[in-house]
């Protein structure tokens, strides 16, 4: 049930006119023949900016810049059959998304923002730039 309240709300932001008309700005990369896609959905004028991330064409996050920073996913994965996604086997109890997206600054002003994340031992965006303009 808490997961539907927050896919809810996620559809609501997206629907939203927080956010400007430009399409997603999206970075791809195949990590052990998964791909990975990091994009940013851009907030209208002082707004807040959205970071997605997607492992096959399914959404595993959408966090607002302001969360984006540390992020730590846990992921307890099943004893015997089960639906997993690729990168979550690695032989382990329970796989963690790690990583970020670190705002750069230049002259007291954010002008970017440096994606690195980690899916257990594998690293699934590395040095992934989005520039603000």
């Amino acid at each position: 049930m808490k997961m539907l309240k927050h896919l809810i709300c996620l559809i609501a932001l997206t629907s939203s006119s927080v956010f400007s008309a430009e399409p997603p700005e999206c970075k791809q990369q195949t990590v052990e023949k998964s791909v990975i896609e990091m994009c940013l959905l851009r907030g209208a004028a002082f707004q807040h900016d959205l970071y997605t991330l997607k492992a096959d064409k399914v959404l595993i996050f959408a966090l607002v810049d302001d969360f984006s920073e540390k992020v730590e996913i846990e992921h307890a994965v099943p004893s015997g059959p089960s639906i997993e996604f690729p990168l979550s086997k690695q032989d382990v109890s329970s796989v963690k998304i790690t990583g970020g997206c670190a705002p750069e600054s230049k002259d007291g002003m954010e002008i970017a923002r440096l994606c690195n994340f980690y899916w257990g031992k594998f690293q699934v965006v590395k040095d992934v730039r989005f520039e603000f303009k």
